[in-house]
C-alpha cells in the first residue's frame, strides 16, 4: 500500500531488500536520470551550507550521505566532460567515421553508468552477534512488580485476520475485537494473581500507589492518567501505509478497560506522542463509542487539530530531565506538560527492532517525549548519540546509556503504571512493512506483553526479536551491544560504566529499575524464575494456538 510519494521515491533511490535502507542514487529510470544531476548540485550546496560553518558536522551521518551523493556526481560529470573532450580530439584527428564510433562507445558508457552506476558502495554483508555477554539465565538487578519480574506474553492466532493482501491490517475485520479484549483480560489477571478484571485494576493501582509512598489505596476520581504510545512511524498524519502503528482496536480494548472497568473517567485520559502524529485512524476509533466517557478522552500529539480534545503537546519548563552524552556533554531536555499534570502513565510500546538501536520497546517508546529547547520542537535528535551504528559515536557494552534516564526520571518510569507491547502485526522497524515470522510457520506474531518491570519487559522483547529472521537479517545493531542499556539499567546503582544516574538534577541517583536476563534457549524460553528460583524474571505464557 504505497503512496504516490513512496513511489517516486522508489524510481530515485535503491533500497537493501533486508534493511529498507537507502543505500544509493538510482539512475535506471526515466525519472532518475532527469533529476540525477539537480540531486548531485543539491546534494554539494547543502553539504557547504551545513559543514562549512561548522566543519564538525562533516560527521553527522546525513552529511557523509550527502558528500557520497556530490562526490559520486562530481566524478560522473568529470567523466562525461573528457569523453566529450576526447571525442573532439579524435574527430579531428582521424576523422568524422572513426569520431562517429567513438561518439557511439561514449555514449554507450554514459548511459550504462547512468543506467546502472551508484552513489554508495552497497551494503557490506551484516554480521550479527545475538550471544548474551553475560550468558545465560544470568539475572542481573531487583526485579518489579506483584510478581517481581514477571512478564505475561499472551498469544493467539485467531487475534490476527489479516491475509496481506485484502484491506489494510489495522482495519476492524483484520483484527478480532473478541480474542483481542480475551487475551488482555486474561494477561491484567495473571500478572496481578487476581480473578476478575476491576480485581486486577484495583490490585495494580494500590501496589503502585503503596510502593509510590502515596498510600495503599486505589485509583481516585479526577486523578489523570496518560497513556504512550508510539507513533513514531507517523510524523506528518498522512494517510497509514503497512508499517507498523499501535493497533487501533488494542488502543480500543486499553480505553474501555480504563473507563468501564477500573473506573477512570474518559476527561482524565489522554493518549499521547508528542513529537508524532495520533492518526485520525486512532482518534475515529475511540470517538465511535457514544458514550460521553469516550468523547472525552484527549489526543496530545505535534500537531494538535481542531477536532474536539486535540491537543498539541507542549513542554514543562519546570521539569527538566539530564543526559550525559558521549565525550561528556550534558545536555537538558523537558518533559511534557500532560506527563507532570498526570498522577499515572501506562507505557503502550510495539514489539518492534529499530534499525540503529536494535529494539525499540518500553525505554525507547520515550524518545517521543522529550523536548528540546534548541530546536522547540519535541525531538530526540540529540539522544542519537547513543545508537548501535550508523552515527560517530557507535554505542558498546559498559558505556553510559540514556535510555536509563528516560526509564528512572520520576516522571516518566516513576509513573508508570503498566509496562505494555503491541505484538499483534510486528514490523521489521520503524520505516518498514508488518511482516510475517518464519518460525511461526509463516503468520503474524499476533502477542500482547504486559508487566510492571520496564526492564525484563525489554529484556523477554528483545530474546523474542532475536529468534526471528525476519526482523533481525540486515540489521547492523544486533552486533551483541543491542541490550546494553539493560544492564545499565537494572544495575543502576552500580552500572558497568560506573556511571551516575541522575535524570532529575537533584543529587539523588538511581536504584536498580528492573532485572535483566536471557532465557536459555529459544525452544523452552525458560527464566531464573520459571525454573524455581527466586530471582530473574517469570515469564507466564498464556497460547490459545491451536497448532
Amino acid at each position: 500500500m504505497k503512496t504516490r510519494l513512496h513511489s517516486v521515491l522508489d524510481q530515485l533511490v535503491k533500497r537493501c531488500p533486508t534493511s529498507g535502507r537507502w543505500i544509493a542514487l538510482r539512475r535506471d529510470t526515466p525519472l532518475a536520470r532527469v533529476f540525477y544531476p539537480v540531486l548531485g548540485c543539491l546534494a554539494i550546496a547543502w553539504y557547504l551550507f551545513r559543514v562549512v560553518p561548522k566543519p564538525s558536522r562533516a560527521d553527522y551521518p546525513c552529511q557523509k550521505v550527502a558528500a557520497g551523493v556530490g562526490i559520486g556526481f562530481v566524478t560522473w560529470l568529470v567523466g562525461c566532460l573528457l569523453a566529450l573532450q576526447g571525442a573532439n580530439l579524435v574527430r579531428r584527428r582521424v576523422g568524422r567515421v572513426a569520431a562517429a564510433l567513438c561518439g557511439l562507445t561514449v555514449a554507450a558508457f554514459v548511459y550504462a553508468s547512468v543506467g546502472t552506476g551508484g552513489t554508495a558502495d552497497a551494503e557490506k554483508p551484516v554480521i550479527q552477534n545475538l550471544n548474551p555477554v553475560e550468558g545465560r539465565n544470568r539475572p542481573m538487578g531487583i526485579g518489579k512488580g506483584i510478581g517481581p519480574g514477571r512478564v505475561v506474553w499472551a498469544q493467539d492466532f485467531e487475534a490476527t485476520k489479516w491475509d496481506g493482501k485484502t484491506g489494510a491490517w489495522w482495519e476492524e475485520q483484520n483484527t478480532d475485537l473478541a480474542t483481542v479484549e480475551k487475551m488482555f483480560s486474561a494477561s491484567l489477571q495473571r500478572l496481578t494473581e487476581t480473578q476478575s478484571d476491576p480485581a486486577a485494576w484495583e490490585k495494580l493501582f494500590r501496589y503502585f500507589n503503596r510502593t509510590s509512598g502515596r498510600g495503599d489505596r486505589g485509583y481516585q476520581k479526577g486523578e489523570k492518567l496518560v497513556i504512550k504510545l508510539n507513533c513514531n512511524a507517523d510524523s506528518k498524519g498522512e494517510p497509514w501505509t503497512d508499517r507498523g502503528y499501535p493497533n487501533p482496536q488494542v488502543v480500543y480494548v486499553m480505553v474501555r478497560q480504563l473507563i468501564e472497568v477500573a473506573g477512570v473517567p474518559g476527561e482524565c485520559i489522554t493518549l499521547a506522542d508528542p513529537s508524532r502524529c495520533l492518526n485520525d485512524i486512532l482518534y475515529n476509533r475511540v470517538r465511535i463509542n457514544p458514550r460521553g466517557d469516550y468523547q472525552q478522552v484527549s489526543f496530545a500529539d505535534n500537531r494538535g487539530g481542531s477536532a474536539s480534545r486535540r491537543l498539541k503537546a507542549e513542554p514543562d519548563m519546570n521539569c527538566p530531565i539530564h543526559f550525559e552524552l558521549p565525550g561528556n556533554v550534558r545536555t537538558t531536555m523537558y518533559l511534557p506538560k500532560v506527563y507532570t499534570e498526570a498522577a499515572y502513565l501506562i507505557n503502550y510500546a510495539l514489539l518492534r527492532p529499530h534499525r540503529v538501536f536494535g529494539i525499540t520497546v518500553a525505554a525507547k517508546n520515550h524518545f517521543g517525549s522529550v523536548y528540546d529547547p534548541t530546536k522547540k520542537a519535541f525531538a530526540p535528535n540529540v539522544l542519537h548519540a547513543f545508537a548501535l551504528w550508523d552515527y560517530p559515536t557507535p554505542y558498546r557494552h559498559g558505556q553510559p546509556n540514556g535510555l536509563v534516564q528516560l526509564l528512572g526520571h520520576k516522571e516518566l518510569g516513576g509513573k508508570t503504571l503498566l509496562y505494555f507491547a503491541d505484538g499483534l502485526y510486528t514490523s521489521k522497524n520503524q520505516s518498514l512493512p508488518v511482516v510475517r515470522w518464519s518460525t511461526l510457520n509463516n503468520r503474524w506474531c499476533s502477542s500482547l506483553l504486559l508487566s510492571q518491570d520496564p526492564v525484563a519487559l525489554d529484556s523477554v522483547a528483545y530474546d523474542l526479536i532475536g529468534t526471528e529472521p525476519n526482523l533481525t537479517e540486515g540489521n547492523p545493531s544486533f552486533n551483541g551491544n543491542v541490550d546494553g542499556y539493560l544492564h545499565e539499567a537494572a544495575l543502576a546503582d552500580t552500572p558497568p560504566s560506573n556511571t551516575r544516574y541522575d535524570p532529575m538534577g537533584d543529587g539523588t541517583s538511581l536504584k536498580s529499575l528492573g532485572v535483566h536476563e536471557h532465557w536459555n534457549n529459544a525452544d523452552q524460553k525458560s527464566y531464573s524464575r520459571n525454573q524455581g528460583k527466586r530471582e530473574g524474571i517469570e515469564l507466564v505464557r498464556l497460547s490459545y494456538n491451536r497448532s
